[in-house]
């Protein structure tokens, strides 16, 4: 783990849990049940990195430690995700960062694809994905030779009184159609203060979501 990272964190154990997600009603490919995702396990899916931040100057995670926070996140969630038995038949944020720079002329930033709309918004079943961000998540399923992207829309920090509590909400797009599959968030247990736990905690309730640990 990086130094900068580790000054951040502090020595407190963070355990993370999961909240029910917002699962779309049944229909083709649509995922349910206890792991909400499994139906996509031997599929290609293309993880997409973590988009943004909510927080303040007070918060476990903030502006000033967002970047190396960030890249932990998504090679953690990378980590778990392909420890449980899907290996390389996923592709994950630094695949995906990898790729777009090489392809820099025909892909855009992969830290920056249009998710804002996103904030604070529950899309409805087979709703259609923002023009932009539709567009962005089409250029990179076509260099990932994939289908569907889960894409973590923004990890946000609540405030319970003295506690906190990291929110990390992520949909399941088809990126083909440019639709919303599914949503939910994974939620990290009340704490006063951040810990390296708390990273990989959080990815593996993402991995929880496709296989059981």
């Amino acid at each position: 783990m990086p130094r900068s990272l580790t000054r951040l964190l502090q020595s407190t154990v963070l355990a993370a849990a999961v909240l029910p997600a917002a699962v779309f009603p049944a229909a083709a490919q649509k995922p349910a049940g206890p792991l909400p995702l499994a139906a996509f396990a031997a599929q290609r899916v293309l993880v997409l990195p973590v988009q943004h931040l909510r927080s303040d100057t007070g918060s476990i995670v903030t502006a000033a430690g967002w970047g190396a926070f960030r890249k932990e996140l998504d090679d953690s969630i990378g980590a778990q995700i392909a420890d449980r038995g899907i290996g390389r038949g996923w592709g994950y944020a630094a695949d995906v960062a990898r790729t777009t720079k090489r392809n820099a002329l025909y892909s855009g930033d992969p830290y920056a694809l249009g998710a804002q709309p996103l904030r604070g918004v529950i899309p409805r079943p087979d709703d259609k994905v923002p023009q932009v961000l539709a567009g962005n998540i089409r250029t990179i399923i076509a260099l990932g030779d994939a289908r569907y992207v889960l894409l973590p829309i923004e990890l946000r920090i609540e405030r319970k009184g003295a506690l906190q509590q990291a929110v990390l909400r992520l949909t399941l797009i088809d990126g083909r159609l440019g639709q919303f599959v599914w949503i939910g968030d994974v939620v990290s247990e009340q704490a006063t203060v951040l810990t390296p736990s708390v990273i990989n905690s959080l990815a593996s309730r993402v991995a929880d979501l496709i296989v059981a640990k």
